[in-house]
């Protein structure tokens, strides 16, 4: 563990139920705020800790102010990027439960107290979120093209089947700083992946409803800072991240999945209706689901091209695939040639390769230059049409 300090608390040996885990990274302007929305909590049973990830700012000296016994710092003597601090604390985190902010982001006073009551009255749950307020640096509700998080964070409650059938179709719909999950879901899942810059979330939340139901309270109790520099801000290369961490999403989205959920959240979909649902044809439906319904098709497309040659050495999954819903492997073939990855990574080759001596060289020739041209404009109007997607 490599800290430069670490504050001991008054009444160590009593625990806490609820542990608030604020990880912080230069925000010195917001994180006073932050700090004062978890100690005006109306819900007092808390412990709050916070990491400092080698902030170039005076986040420490901001952080270092509060005296308040609750509070445990910590400062990281390297770096630890912003998911593998949020993991550094969870694994500090002493409550029952969980409860995460942002160090740019603030609670309003009710809001432990009401998802606290929640989970306790209901002991199935895995977590409790809130819908938001979206704010600008200033406090004040955002508006312009932003407003539409508005929206998209104040969901109803579903079964977990259904909401997974959202994230697939539509995305990510749930505020991260409104959260509040029991200690032992991590536990059960494991932590948020650190592999994952733009969508650990997203990948969380997918881990979760798996396993367990979860519950949304339908109240603003969250200020969610959106100024154009948070981790989801619109960029060209977040969105490129966005694209290769959602295959990485997509080719796991179906895994350990409970097979009852799985039906209860996408049957209206299967292809074959009205058939006894073997395993075989479940994970046939899997597949055409990737395949097609993704809502970013590309990268759902590319996960698909993965499933299928993973389990097409099954020979019952190959024989359903092939008499009970008419592909074959030579289908495989024909889209392999027509789509996924390798499209992308041809045209990377060419395009980064330099060009050859000889006349006969792909970027010497007219003929090479304008398959190069053909592959980067393919590339560029299938990015257009997923940074479309993403952004709308």
């Amino acid at each position: 563990m490599s800290l430069k300090q670490v504050d001991a608390v008054p009444g160590a040996d009593e625990m806490p139920l609820v542990s608030v885990v604020v990880p912080s990274y230069n925000h010195a302007k917001h994180i006073s705020k932050a700090i004062d929305s978890v100690l005006g909590q109306s819900f007092s049973n808390f412990e709050l800790l916070i990491s400092d990830d080698c902030s170039p700012d005076n986040s420490w000296e901001v952080i270092s102010s509060f005296t308040d016994p609750r509070i445990r710092t910590f400062r990281q003597e390297r770096n630890l990027g912003p998911v593998g601090n949020l993991v550094f604390l969870i694994q500090q985190a002493r409550g029952r439960y969980v409860a995460l902010l942002n160090s740019d982001d603030a609670w309003y006073p009710s809001k432990l107290s009401k998802q606290v009551a929640i989970l306790d009255a209901q002991p199935e749950l895995g977590a409790c979120f809130t819908w938001a307020d979206l704010v600008d640096g200033t406090g004040q509700e955002i508006s312009g093209p932003e407003a539409i998080w508005n929206d998209v964070f104040r969901q109803p409650n579903r079964t977990q089947g259904e909401w997974l059938k959202h994230f697939f179709l539509k995305g990510n719909c749930i505020c991260h700083p409104s959260m509040l999950a029991r200690k032992e879901v991590f536990e059960t899942l494991g932590y948020y992946n650190p592999g994952l810059r733009q969508l650990p979330d997203f990948d969380m939340w997918i881990r979760l409803v798996k396993q367990f139901p979860i519950h949304v309270i339908q109240e603003n109790l969250v200020a969610h800072l959106r100024d154009g520099n948070n981790t989801s801000a619109v960029s060209p290369e977040n969105s490129a991240r966005n694209l290769t961490e959602l295959v990485e999403i997509f080719a796991t989205f179906f895994e350990s999945l409970p097979d009852h959920v799985f039906i209860d959240g996408f049957s209206e979909y299967f292809r074959l209706k009205g058939v006894p649902l073997t395993p075989a044809r479940l994970e046939a439906e899997k597949f055409f689901l990737l395949l097609d319904s993704a809502f970013v098709q590309a990268s759902g497309k590319a996960a698909a091209l993965s499933l299928f040659i993973k389990r097409c050495a099954d020979p019952e999954f190959e024989r359903v695939l092939r008499d009970e819903y008419m592909f074959s492997v030579f289908d495989f073939y024909r889209i392999t040639g027509q789509t996924g990855f390798g499209h992308f990574l041809m045209a990377a080759h060419h395009a980064a390769a330099p060009a050859p001596a000889s006349v006969g060289g792909t970027l010497a020739s007219p003929s090479g230059q304008s398959r190069v041209i053909y592959f980067l404009k393919r590339v560029v109007r299938r990015l257009r049409r997923e940074l479309q997607r993403i952004s709308a």
